[in-house]
């Protein structure tokens, strides 16, 4: 792994002083703020309120769905995090860098989290553009705080796209099983 993560330094170093040059204070503290959101205390106030969201459409598929999708990809991105122990590249003051880089956490929960509700959003939402509006909120979401996590220098690029990645894929596996039960 680490001749991959050689490979890919010119890159993430690049993304790095990037957006290092184009970081405003108050850019970053936006961002600070929105990384804390996306903690694990945060993440279990939003499953929680999507679970509620469900309930109150009478899903409890769904609502059970979204809990074994989100916090079993988590456990996996924890694994992962500890199977290949990637040092973080920057400061360590931040909210919920806790341990290894690689992949994102917060990335890869983002995903989870907002694309289970885009899936889920499909079963519930007739309005196509509505639909795509929620998809469109959803990606943007999940772009921001992959951002937050560059910007306040918790993550290499190729932490933030493995994290997404992981978590699309896990997405992609859960749909396909749910489907098939």
């Amino acid at each position: 792994m680490n001749a991959l993560f050689r490979l890919l330094a010119p890159l993430d170093e690049a993304v790095a002083a990037a957006l290092s040059a184009a970081a405003t204070p108050a850019g970053v503290e936006a961002l600070r703020v929105l990384s804390l959101a996306h903690t694990a205390p945060g993440m279990a106030v939003l499953v929680a309120g999507g679970c509620a969201l469900l309930l109150a459409l009478r899903d409890r598929a769904g609502a059970l769905w979204l809990v074994l999708v989100f916090y079993s990809g988590a456990a996996l991105n924890h694994a992962l995090k500890h199977a290949v122990q990637r040092p973080r590249p920057g400061a360590t003051a931040l909210p919920g860098a806790t341990d290894f880089a690689f992949p994102s956490g917060h990335a890869a929960q983002a995903t989870l989290l907002y694309g289970a509700l885009v899936l889920l959003a499909w079963r519930h939402v007739a309005s196509r553009t509505a639909r795509w509006a929620i998809a469109g909120l959803a990606a943007a979401l999940v772009l921001a705080v992959a951002a937050s996590r560059l910007v306040l220098q918790a993550h290499w690029f190729s932490d933030v796209v493995a994290g997404v990645l992981l978590g699309l894929a896990w997405l992609g596996i859960a749909s396909a099983l749910r489907r098939a039960r």
